[in-house]
């Protein structure tokens, strides 16, 4: 059902006004140094359907070991001078580090509906399998993949995360569902969404954000090259 492949997920609404400089940062540098990092397999950036000031970030890693190595929290700790001015302008932000547990189908959509899920207990995951099965393939979802959230790896220090301000990683699972369009993606946070506490014992909350795909990395390109 799944590799335990890592993650690294982060949320950050920014000002209409700091909306270009983000966006240049991010694709011109920031998010070229975790996908071109040791053991990164590729990213996506994502904003939210009804507000293109919300983004939403989805790494994978080889692993948690990832997460956890040097080469990371070196980048981690050494935040370059572009970094330095625009993280104190982050808007709401959010970021959570840990492991993918389960997959169902293959294949990524061009939106994806992502819930931020509270939960007191832990789900079994063949019995979560089961009653997720369902819905994939269906009505225009081709995967679903449910992350864990390492709370440890989350809270680790580091030189940036001073420079930002909140609660990171507040919660217990991601689950992301993908879809091939705008439609089937509301209609999966509708279906799903309704679900949700029958699949999560002691679900204790959940947030939903429907969103559109607008940049990817992958690490087989390598950084910018000539010739």
């Amino acid at each position: 059902m799944t590799g335990r492949y890592g993650f690294l997920a982060i949320w950050c609404d920014m000002a209409p006004g700091d909306l270009d400089d983000y966006r240049a940062w991010l694709t011109q540098e920031h998010i070229a140094d975790r996908t071109f990092s040791p053991g990164f397999l590729g990213v996506r950036l994502f904003e939210a359907l009804d507000d293109p000031c919300s983004h939403f970030i989805l790494y994978a890693t080889e692993g948690l070991e990832v997460l956890q190595g040097p080469a990371y929290k070196a980048i981690l700790d050494a935040p370059s001078a572009w970094t330095q001015r625009i993280m104190p302008r982050f808007g709401p932000f959010d970021r959570a580090l840990g492991a993918q547990v389960l997959k169902l189908g293959n294949g990524f959509g061009a939106h994806v509906v992502v819930w931020r899920i509270a939960a007191g207990l832990r789900p079994d995951l063949n019995t979560l399998a089961a009653a997720l099965a369902p819905h994939v393939g269906v009505d225009g979802v081709v995967s679903l993949r449910l992350y864990r959230v390492d709370r440890g790896i989350t809270d680790r220090h580091s030189v940036e995360k001073t420079m930002r301000g909140g609660a990171e990683g507040a919660f217990d699972w991601l689950l992301c569902a993908e879809a091939l369009s705008e439609d089937a993606a509301r209609r999966a946070e509708t279906r799903l969404g309704a679900a949700l506490e029958g699949l999560f014992p002691g679900l204790q909350g959940a947030d939903a954000s429907c969103r559109r795909m607008i940049y990817g990395e992958a690490p087989h390109e390598g950084p910018t090259t000539r010739g």
